[in-house]
């Protein structure tokens, strides 16, 4: 499927939700059973005709620390707590690191869990697992055909959306009142696209940011900074901090080096997020991350062995895996993420799961036939917009507030305060 298609909300398909302290084995076995069985290869009937079917598990794609879940590596806070490579966590942005020589491969986990299984005391499991970096239990995905390693890979929207948020937060911290005002004026003065959305001061509210709102400042932070900062806008304890760590004589060039760190990372971002790439923009990308990682932990401390900084060893190989980053970034499901994260506080004395499938499965037959009611895949059209106005009363049946008799008397006073109305919302 097309790059512009696969990342339309609609042929995003949720199959179910984990509710907050869930089992997430018990709620994916199912999946994992029907998987199997089309590893195998089944034949089913489509439009009249029997087809032989055969499908399995294609990438799995997660922040940080469901990846290494997924995968069975300990989190990235242990010694080892990389899922695509053993570098342990005092070297993550050591440049010297041979990292060919220390990437996982799925044949060498497979032993190093075996000796896990073999051994009959948790705490002796636990103790193997922590010297490989692995969890004492495989993943579930693992009962299905995959490599863990390489079908897993690192996410690049989730990596370097954390490090524009957290390069934000120590800029801002540099500025003096007077650099705060100077960074203020230029940001308001700013010509931004009239498509984007309103960003709030990023001072004061750059907490409140989305992943994408980082996405959107890094483009613009180089202009804003070049535009105004001086040496008199940064706090004198942190200009000779910084002036000390990049080891230059005078402190003018301190502006001009914060100003580089964001200017490589919006040069990084930029073709790391290229929908095509050739085989110089391969080397490209990896001077440009390589750039990144070295300015970064030059200027600042707080970059130092951060493993969101580690990850950039990992992107050229999973761009060479899977064509171009973009192909495994994680933007569409967090746009998912947060129209369900909308609608879970109106689903009270509800199940909230089977709520949040009734409304997506609803907005999918309404996007559906606002397109025309038109597939492919049949030979005739849908008449849904001819029959829409007979059946809207039971298509957005309890989307609205209601009476519910269902409750007892003291049901009602709990919910309302002695109030004989129940508010149900979904």
């Amino acid at each position: 499927m097309p790059a512009h298609m696969r990342k339309q909300l609609k042929n995003h398909f949720v199959i179910g939700f984990v509710p907050f302290g869930g089992n997430f084995d018990e709620f994916i076995q199912p999946f994992i059973n029907e998987l199997k069985e089309f590893e195998k290869g089944k034949i089913m009937n489509i439009q009249g005709r029997d087809v032989w079917v055969v499908a399995g598990l294609g990438v799995v794609t997660a922040d940080l620390p469901q990846g290494n879940d997924l995968s069975g590596v300990l989190r990235h806070g242990a010694t080892k707590g990389c899922r695509t490579c053993t570098v342990e966590k005092y070297s993550y942005t050591d440049n010297s690191a041979d990292i060919i020589r220390l990437s996982r491969y799925k044949q060498c986990t497979d032993l190093d869990f075996s000796l896990i299984a073999a051994e009959s005391s948790i705490t002796r499991k636990k103790q193997i697992g922590s010297e490989f970096g692995l969890r004492i239990k495989q993943s579930i995905l693992d009962e299905l055909q995959r490599e863990r390693h390489l079908q897993t890979p690192q996410d690049i929207y989730h990596a370097t959306a954390g490090k524009i948020k957290r390069l934000l937060r120590l800029t801002c911290e540099l500025f003096s009142h007077e650099g705060e005002n100077a960074f203020i004026r230029t940001w308001k003065a700013l010509e931004k696209p009239k498509k984007w959305a309103y960003l709030p001061n990023p001072i004061s509210h750059h907490e409140s940011f989305m992943m994408s709102d980082y996405l959107r400042l890094a483009m613009i932070m180089p202009f804003i900074l070049h535009r105004f900062l001086k040496v008199i806008h940064i706090k004198s304890d942190n200009l000779a901090l910084i002036q000390q760590r990049i080891n230059v004589q005078r402190n003018d060039l301190v502006p001009k080096y914060i100003v580089k760190c964001w200017v490589c990372v919006a040069q990084t971002m930029k073709i790391a997020f290229d929908r095509h790439f050739t085989n110089e923009k391969y080397i490209e990308l990896q001077r440009c991350l390589d750039a990144k990682m070295n300015i970064l932990t030059q200027v600042f401390e707080e970059f130092v062995n951060l493993p969101n900084l580690h990850l950039n060893f990992h992107f050229l190989l999973h761009a060479r895996t899977y064509a171009t980053l973009s192909n495994t970034q994680v933007g569409i499901k967090e746009m998912i993420h947060r129209i369900f994260k909308s609608m879970v506080l109106k689903t009270n004395r509800k199940t909230v799961e089977l709520d949040l499938i009734k409304r997506y499965n609803t907005i999918f037959a309404i996007r559906h036939l606002i397109d025309g009611g038109t597939d492919r895949r049949f030979s005739r059209s849908s008449n849904g917009f001819t029959s829409l106005q007979k059946s809207d009363k039971s298509l957005f049946t309890n989307w609205y507030v209601t009476e519910d008799n269902s409750f007892s008397q003291d049901d009602y006073e709990n919910e309302t305060g002695g109030n004989k109305v129940a508010i149900i919302l979904l």
